[in-house]
């Protein structure tokens, strides 16, 4: 498994999409308005759990998997993504070249700045006149001065460059402390100044213990917003981190849970009386990241929610539970559906406790620590505390709302991977709504926006046959999946080591009316910046060799051409020699485009059924067109395949002369 694949395989293309798109699902996929171009009628864009891609069936029509999904969506380079997406699945990346080294010290140098803001900030917090303010206030909330040194609490003065000045004299540049996060900019004036002034500084560190940011709360009555966190830097990502992780992941480890809450009080706190594995989320949503990061250290998370979010009203989709109040570090939100795909995916056991009205842990553990291991102890599963939250106000001799609510919690239930713990919670459910188990089986479940499922679909045109594969006459680029990928790397490595080869594919290409190598005739991540960087040095001029290339790449890409090298398929030329190698390449990329278009038709196949069964008029009549579209393309391929081996067999009969 590469590295690609195995952060692929640890993250959820639709978690990840979810992000920034509204999906919803339909039979074996989810759909929804496609990101990359406007449309608000038909929802064209469909995401494939089973192969975990994305296509765009709509002017877009493009696809492609997570990677090529974040790449567009964020703007990046392959080399990006794959920092990004690594960091997030916690996929540690190969050494870098001696090309990175450079970024690698400018990345080290501003982590010692951070650390030095630390301890800058503390020493205010201990000794600055102006800190009084600060002092009364962890004084009010009974934080000892062991506490404030575990976890290197300060302060930020009330000024707007007394941090910028002080760093500046040490040697740091302005450019090094906005990269930081320290300094912001105003961007109509032109200026810069202090982020943080007058406001509580909190070191937020990364599991090694490493400062990457601050969570900064404000000392001001009426101050706005309360909490201010670091922005998103090259060092801080708050959907990666778990505040007081580095300090509590020993005792995690010992109790063999994690106690997740929602702010920096509640873990300093907790830390203070002996309550050692807490952590606090950085963000409004707990991610399968930061799930990922405990993990390492437990299989058992319990997740403490107040009272008032307890009580907040739950939808089937969301479900979620939003409060903000005083000391957290920002709303917070419980999605229970995606905690149990997390869990099943995990193979966690994720837990939920509500906390007594009008409490929080900062409030229940200092006024009442031996109450908190007994709520801890009394934690739900996920499943069972949904049943609880929408069944604990509901009238019973209603069953329109005892409908809603198995409406609600079914699907949540049938997310779970396990058949017993699907069968637990559908009896369990039965038994509080006081309805027969049956009854709940023939509920047809239905998500917002969307109709009930038919019994039997309606009419609709007769879907057209797959046509027969083609043969080959290499064990490279015979049918198959697996050869599918030899087809591609095929191609690439011959035209990355002859660049000259790819501007004879295109013209080949173009002479038969079909359009140049691109990057959607490929499907791995690696191999379309492979492409790049063949166009690239075809561009370039001054052609470099695959070894020069290889020295310029990713270690990852590197990795990939190098493999090719020891493949003694790859160097399988043709019979007639170098000069027949543009046509063979050209050929197999026309294979390779019929391939893909035959794999595209059955799957549209399948959503149009999906459609059927939803009654979705405006998706079927979309995917109707597809499926009239895709073989006229496949007879311009056919066509084109012809025209290639009619203008082969002259130059060999020519040659033959």
């Amino acid at each position: 498994m590469n590295v690609t694949q195995e952060i692929k395989s640890r993250l959820d293309i639709v978690d990840i999409v979810s992000e920034t798109v509204t999906l919803r699902k339909s039979g074996r996929t989810y759909t929804g308005f496609c990101p990359f171009h406007q449309n608000t009628r038909t929802p064209a864009f469909v995401v494939f759990p089973d192969s975990q891609t994305w296509r765009c069936f709509g002017a877009c029509a493009e696809g492609g998997d997570l990677f090529s999904f974040v790449m567009k969506k964020q703007g990046w380079d392959f080399r990006e993504a794959l920092e990004q997406l690594a960091a997030r699945a916690g996929v540690v990346l190969e050494e870098a070249f001696p090309a990175d080294l450079e970024q690698r010290a400018v990345e080290e140098r501003l982590a010692a700045l951070l650390a030095g803001a630390a301890d800058y900030f503390h020493q205010l917090l201990l000794h600055a006149p102006q800190a009084v303010v600060a002092r009364d206030y962890v004084s009010g909330r009974a934080l000892t001065e062991q506490t404030l040194a575990e976890f290197k609490v300060g302060y930020a003065l009330e000024s707007w460059d007394a941090c910028r000045n002080h760093f500046n004299a040490q040697g740091y540049n302005d450019d090094e402390l906005v990269a930081v996060g320290l300094l912001t900019e105003n961007p109509e004036r032109n200026t810069r100044y202090d982020r943080f002034r007058n406001r509580l500084m909190i070191p937020i560190r990364d599991v090694n213990g490493q400062v990457v940011g601050f969570g900064a709360r404000t000392l001001d009555k009426d101050g706005v917003p309360k909490y201010l966190n670091s922005p998103q830097t090259a060092l801080f990502d708050k959907s990666q981190l778990l505040f007081g992780l580095d300090m509590a992941r020993r005792h995690i480890r010992e109790a063999r849970q994690a106690v997740i809450v929602e702010g920096y009080m509640d873990v300093m706190q907790g830390w203070q009386l002996g309550f050692r594995n807490l952590v606090a989320q950085m963000g409004t949503a707990l991610t399968e990241t930061q799930l990922r990061l405990l993990k390492r250290f437990t299989r058992r998370f319990v997740i403490a929610l107040d009272a008032d979010a307890a009580g907040a009203r739950a939808t089937m989709r969301s479900l979620d539970v939003a409060r903000e109040t005083l000391d957290r570090t920002e709303e917070t939100r419980f999605d229970a559906p995606h905690l149990v795909r997390h869990e099943g995916r995990l193979q966690a056991d994720i837990r939920v406790v509500t906390l007594p009205a009008g409490n929080d842990p900062d409030k229940i553990i200092r006024e009442n620590p031996t109450l908190w291991p007994q709520l801890v102890a009394q934690a739900q599963p996920v499943a069972a505390y949904v049943i609880d939250v929408l069944t604990r106000d509901l009238d019973l001799e209603d069953a329109k709302a005892k409908s809603a609510v198995a409406q609600q919690v079914l699907p949540l239930i049938q997310d779970m991977p396990d058949a017993v713990e699907r069968d637990h919670y559908r009896q369990l459910l039965a038994r509080t709504l006081r309805v027969d188990e049956r009854a709940l089986q023939q509920l047809q479940v239905t998500l917002p926006g969307s109709k009930p499922a038919r019994s039997q679909p309606p009419a609709g045109p007769t879907l057209p046959s797959l046509p027969p594969r083609p043969g080959a006459d290499n064990p490279v680029l015979a049918g198959g999946r697996l050869s599918l990928d030899k087809r591609e790397a095929y191609i690439l490595y011959h035209c990355l080591r002859e660049a000259q080869l790819l501007g004879q594919v295109d013209h080949r290409l173009l002479s038969v009316s079909q359009k140049q190598l691109e990057l959607d005739d490929f499907t791995t991540p690696e191999d379309r910046a492979l492409l790049r960087a063949a166009q690239q040095n075809l561009r370039s001029g001054a052609v470099a060799t695959i070894d020069e290339l290889c020295d310029s790449l990713d270690a990852s890409l590197r990795n990939r051409v190098l493999s090719w090298q020891a493949d003694s398929q790859m160097d399988d030329m043709p019979s007639t020699g170098r000069e027949r190698l543009p046509d063979k390449l050209a050929q197999t990329v026309l294979d390779l485009r019929l391939e893909k278009i035959r794999r595209l038709l059955s799957e549209v196949q399948l959503l149009l059924r999906d459609a059927q069964n939803e009654g979705n008029e405006p998706v079927m009549l979309l995917y109707r067109q597809q499926l009239a579209a895709l073989p006229t393309e496949m007879q311009r391929i056919n066509r084109a395949k012809s025209e290639l081996s009619l203008v082969n067999r002259r130059k060999a009969d020519a040659e033959g002369e």
